[in-house]
């Protein structure tokens, strides 16, 4: 397939267990095609999310970068990039805009939709965050209707409701160091990982009736509620698989390189099929076995795993929103890749849970024979290929794609960039 240079995007991710970089482009029906992928080890430079090691990161995102370019079996400019982030130093929070409509027929215009948007969006951050993402909830007429779009309804009073990310300021000026280091001179535009797996799994009716999105990562669990194609709540836990294989280590007196094989290559599963009642390991001492029940793998894992879920449940909870949830539960991430999570998750939930598979992408796909461990990357790529077509230039509109560049400072001009261009 043909492509130019001008219609490269390249999207990276900075995790616990993998960086890795891709370029990618759109098809004639402007799905996502990858061209090329590549990875590599952060060798303990990230920790839940965030860089604590910069050359190291940098390193091997230029190896990363390298194996993407020779995989795709070209070197691409290095112009915009779009980047996945998860970790603690992300936040969120609801920004409502408030209206009351004095006309004599309290018909809702669309300079009154502007006016609660630009109310909503116009909440004051801590000065060590900075605007990441912003997505619309929805509308809320007289206290008590729920509507998408308002334009045209009646009513006294119109409430706008955002669903506002931010970073810490430190942590995007470390990224975009890193980047620009590696010859990223324009714009680092980055993206929740929530948002970006929800790109890449999620089916139109489940994020129309009410859905979960869970991700767990390496050190990192993400969470994001959608409904209406609007965000209700989304939130981020520094824990992770590797939570789980520490606590495997611990517990039963094996390496942490042992844990991780034994949860990555998903041995309990096997076990259980195979009907064994022991599961051998190397001893501390050369040339030992030990056998280890595997009531005790199971009973460790599934403690750990339920309690990552029931805070999530808790924290939903608290919000009133778990009645929001009306298709269920899309996993994704390296957790889900464990049987056990699945069954720990359904069990905490109490609720319909199905993988999250990627969605309508094509491409070079070698090297992620997991694609769930890379739904946010592919994810990111439907996610930019999306802002980057959205525009309405033959109408004489503003690029979509324009308005993004500008975050941080002045997001929203138009409501229609909000309530149109920015649906999950």
């Amino acid at each position: 397939m043909a492509f130019y240079e001008k219609n490269i995007i390249t999207c990276v991710e900075i995790g616990t267990s993998k960086i890795c970089a891709l370029h990618g482009t759109c098809d004639k029906a402007n799905n996502p095609v990858i061209l090329g992928f590549g990875q590599a080890s952060p060798e303990g430079s990230v920790c839940k999310g965030d860089i604590v090691d910069h050359q190291t990161v940098t390193n091997a995102l230029e190896r990363a970068l390298g194996d993407a370019d020779q995989s795709a079996g070209y070197d691409f400019e290095r112009k915009k990039v779009y980047c996945v982030l998860n970790g603690p130093g992300i936040s969120s929070c609801q920004g409502e805009g408030n209206v009351v409509i004095y006309d004599k027929d309290h018909k809702i215009r669309q300079d009154h939709i502007d006016e609660a948007v630009q109310k909503a969006q116009s909440l004051t951050l801590p000065p060590d965050q900075e605007h990441l993402n912003t997505f619309d909830s929805y509308f809320l007429l007289d206290s008590c209707r729920i509507q998408q779009n308002p334009l045209g309804a009646q009513a006294n009073r119109l409430v706008a409701y955002l669903h506002i990310i931010s970073a810490e300021r430190s942590r995007m000026e470390m990224l975009r160091a890193i980047l620009k280091e590696l010859g990223f001179e324009s714009n680092v535009l980055g993206v929740f990982s929530g948002v970006a797996s929800a790109y890449a799994t999620l089916r139109a009716d489940e994020k129309q009736q009410g859905v979960l999105l869970i991700d767990m990562g390496a050190g990192v669990t993400d969470y994001l509620l959608i409904q209406r194609d609007g965000i209700l709540a989304s939130g981020v836990l520094p824990v992770g698989t590797e939570n789980v294989a520490n606590d495997l280590s611990i517990g039963l007196e094996i390496s942490m390189e042992q844990a991780r094989r034994f949860l990555n290559e998903s041995k309990l599963e096997d076990y259980r099929t195979s009907g064994a009642a022991f599961i051998e390991f190397s001893g501390m001492v050369q040339n030992t076995k030990r056998r280890i029940p595997i009531g005790s793998f199971e009973k460790i894992i599934e403690l750990r795993l339920r309690e990552i879920f029931s805070i999530i449940r808790e924290q939903i909870d608290s919000k009133g929103l778990m009645s929001k949830i009306e298709t269920g539960v899309v996993f994704c991430g390296g957790g889900a890749t464990m049987k056990s999570a699945v069954e720990a998750l359904r069990g905490v939930m109490g609720m319909h849970v199905r993988l999250g598979e990627t969605l309508d992408t094509s491409g070079a796909m070698t090297g992620m024979e997991i694609p769930c461990r890379y739904t946010a990357l592919l994810g990111l790529l439907k996610y930019a290929v999306e802002i980057e077509n959205s525009n309405f230039s033959e109408s004489g509109f503003r690029k979509v794609g324009n308005v993004l560049e500008e975050f941080g400072e002045n997001f929203f001009k138009k409501v229609k960039d909000v309530t149109k261009g920015f649906k999950v």
